[in-house]
């Protein structure tokens, strides 16, 4: 593996981690504000793979009446399986 392969490799890894610690921020604040997740919606979130997703989610979270929260969250797992 080259210097370059590797430092790619590391990139990626970093990028995963840190969407992955944007999804769990994102499913604490929900549940700190309006309680247990739907599942349906924790898999959404936990799934999503999009950068500007994920922090337009966690700020909805943060802002956002429950019922706006679930329907972006909705929205979001039905455009993946499209």
């Amino acid at each position: 593996m080259t210097t370059q392969e590797l430092v790619e490799q590391l990139i990626e890894q970093g990028r995963k981690q840190g969407m992955q610690a944007m999804a769990q921020s994102t499913i604490a604040l929900y549940e700190a504000r309006f309680g247990s997740m739907p599942a349906a919606l924790r898999s959404a979130v936990e799934a999503m793979r999009d950068l500007a997703t994920l922090q337009k989610w966690i700020l909805l979270a943060g802002t956002g009446k429950r019922e706006e929260v679930d329907d972006a969250l909705s929205a979001g797992a039905a455009g993946r399986s499209s």
